[in-house]
Order: C-alpha cells, then sequence, then structure tokens
C-alpha cells in the first residue's frame, strides 16, 4: 500500500473537481457543489490502492490488511482534507465552500468526527471493492493490468 500514491490521487482528484465545478458555475452561472466532493477523492484513490494491491499480491487483502489500510488512510484522507479547506482555500475559493465552521469549534470537531467515519468506510469498502474488481479482471484471462 503506496500512501503517497493515495495522497496523489486524492489531492489530483479534489483538485480537479474543484476546477471542474468552478469552471461549470461560471459557465452555467450556477452554484454547484455538493458534500460529496469530500468523499469521493477517498473513494477514487481507495479504489486504485486496492487495485495495485491485488496486482502486486494477487490475492484479496485479509480482513486486517484492509482496516489497517482504511485506518492510515483515513488519517492521512483528514489531514488532506483540513489542508484543502484551509489552507488551499485562499488559492482557490472553490476550497473555502468545505470550510463550514471554525477551526476548533464545536461544530467542526462534530463535522470532523463526521467525516472521519465516512472516510473510514468509503476506504475500507472501496479499498476491498478495487482488490476484487482486479482479481475478477485477472481471472477472466485479461492478466494484470499494466
Amino acid at each position: 500500500m503506496n500512501y503517497l500514491r493515495y495522497a496523489g490521487v486524492f489531492i489530483g482528484f479534489a483538485v480537479g473537481v474543484a476546477l471542474l465545478v468552478l469552471a461549470l458555475n461560471r459557465w452555467a452561472d450556477a452554484n454547484l457543489g455538493s458534500s460529496a466532493q469530500l468523499l469521493a477523492p477517498a473513494m477514487v484513490a481507495a479504489v486504485i490502492e486496492g487495485r495495485y494491491f491485488a496486482r502486486s499480491q494477487t490475492r484479496k487483502p485479509t480482513t486486517a490488511e484492509a482496516w489497517n489500510f482504511a485506518l492510515m488512510a483515513t488519517v492521512l484522507a483528514v489531514m488532506l482534507n483540513l489542508m484543502l479547506s484551509y489552507a488551499a482555500s485562499r488559492l482557490m475559493p472553490e476550497f473555502a465552500k468545505l470550510t463550514i465552521a471554525p477551526f476548533a469549534s464545536q461544530q467542526f470537531v462534530t463535522l470532523l468526527g463526521l467525516y472521519g467515519l465516512g472516510y473510514l468506510l468509503s476506504n475500507r469498502f472501496f479499498f476491498g471493492l478495487g482488490a476484487r474488481t482486479e482479481l475478477d479482471r485477472q481471472t477472466r484471462g485479461a492478466g494484470p493490468a499494466k
């Protein structure tokens, strides 16, 4: 499991989606965007890591390995989310929408806990899904992806 790759995919997807939403909002004079923008980068990054795990290990991850990945990736996702929503909002106003509570307030702590739970469950489910998808693809005779 490569947490640097996970972080790169997470940040790349988060920034890409933010740029896309920003462009669509300007083009359509709309106010698109939702809290799903917070979980989607973790989902995509976990699927990719699951696929890489299955390619390198040629097996499904054990339950312990999957939960270990989910815990570590959740800590990383929460840190990246905080970085993007608070620090990067000066560079890209779209990220300011993610900052819905004053830092260290009770609302902030509650929402951070909810997002952390969402990241944990998403990372666990999508890591396993990525591994199963890759193994199924290999079983059909396509061989490992390049």
